[in-house]
């Protein structure tokens, strides 16, 4: 194994280095107190140590200077940050000091000593709260899916089961076909919900397969699957709309289905009837959950499709059982929470007090005319005053 895949890999500003060893220092502050003809001296103990790190860092190749240099920078920036330690793990430091040394063997490479200690209040690395609020919303979905099952049902009943469900799907076929959706994700929308409807007579009753064959509705529908795909492009104005269009599936689902003979009135395939509808809801507002969490320009955008979402959610959350209850719960407070920890303050203001065209202003303010005529909420763009922001 060359000598170079021998290093481990650290991080610090989000600069990833190459290093092979490191030093802890660890300690109590002692003060030792010796008296005149005492032969037991007094210790004093003033605490812990301030814990102290030294790291070396690798630059190898024959353009290693352009990573050093930048490097150099980042350790010179006042202030601490988050070090990625490979033995150590996550450590919230400041640099006290470094050192440079360079040869130009093994084809040249430069060593950087890095002296470290604690950077003082402790603060918790950025979290990834859209990423725990997407996973949350699979959660709901897996909830829901194991939540599903059937009561017994006769030949005919079944036969009435699948008929309506059939029909139930081809409703939601069509509020997909007419809601504003990006044309490929509509069309693969339409396309899993064909091929529930073709082997709905096999799935129908097996309530794990039909569950998973709605389980990939919620994913063609925006729920994601956890390996860092995501749905079409959508431009974050408009994902509000989008929400709200499939929050809309969600309530329309449950239109009148015909019912003949027997089966208008025998129990268990009312009862089926309800469970499939519950799931089906159930499904379709994570998927309106995960939609919602994107990265939004503006405030108004963002609480736009967080009260879409929320409503949809809240259409169905009271009337589901526990073991389906907390996880949807916990999908809205976890998508709640990564929407509302984005900063969509405008980033510079102006008072404007004669009337100016709104072209020019949006020019002074480096922002796009149509993003300032939004974010503003301008009635005539010929004639702009008061506070606007950029």
């Amino acid at each position: 194994m060359p000598w170079q895949d021998r290093l481990s890999r650290a991080r610090f500003r989000d600069f990833e280095f190459l290093t092979d060893s490191h030093e802890a220092k660890y300690g109590r502050r002692l003060a030792v107190h010796e008296y005149p003809g005492a032969d037991v001296p007094l210790v004093e103990d003033l605490g812990e140590k301030a814990q102290e790190w030294s790291l070396s860092a690798y630059f190898i190749g024959p353009d290693y200077d352009y990573p050093r240099n930048e490097f150099l920078s980042l350790l010179a920036e006042p202030g601490p940050a988050w070090l990625t330690h490979p033995w150590l793990g996550e450590l919230w430091v400041s640099v006290s000091g470094w050192s440079v040394s360079e040869s130009n063997e093994k084809g040249g490479y430069c060593e950087v000593k890095i002296e470290l200690v604690p950077g003082g209040e402790t603060r918790q690395p950025g979290l990834d709260r859209s990423g725990t609020a997407k996973a949350a919303c699979r959660e709901a979905a897996q909830a829901a899916v194991d939540d599903y099952a059937l009561k017994p049902m006769s030949a005919d009943a079944l036969q009435g089961f699948s008929a309506a469900v059939h029909q139930r799907l081809e409703g939601l076929r069509k509020i997909i076909s007419l809601a504003t959706l990006p044309l490929s994700w509509a069309s693969q929308i339409t396309g899993v919900i064909q091929g529930i409807k073709t082997d709905l007579s096999t799935i129908a009753a097996l309530p794990g397969a039909y569950a998973n064959a709605m389980l990939g509705l919620a994913h063609a529908l925006g729920l994601s699957t956890g390996d860092g795909r995501d749905i079409g492009e959508i431009a974050p104005s408009s994902r509000a709309g989008t929400v709200g269009r499939i929050g809309k599936a969600a309530g329309d689902s449950r239109r009148a289905v015909t019912l003949a003979g027997a089966s208008a009135t025998d129990a268990a395939l009312l009862a089926n009837l309800r469970s499939e509808y519950a799931l089906e809801q159930r499904l379709i507002a994570a998927a309106a959950l995960d939609v919602a969490v994107a990265d939004y320009p503006s405030e108004e955008d963002r609480d736009q499709a967080l009260a879409a979402a929320d409503k949809t959610v809240s259409g169905i959350l009271y009337a589901a059982p526990d073991n389906v209850f907390q996880p949807l719960a916990t999908a809205r407070a976890a998508v709640i929470e990564a929407l509302l920890a984005q900063d969509l303050r405008p980033s510079v203001s102006r008072n404007i007090a004669h009337p100016l065209p709104a072209v020019l202003i949006a020019h002074g303010l480096n922002v796009p005319e149509e993003e300032f005529l939004r974010r503003n909420a301008v009635r005539h763009p010929l004639f702009v005053s008061g506070l606007v922001h950029g």
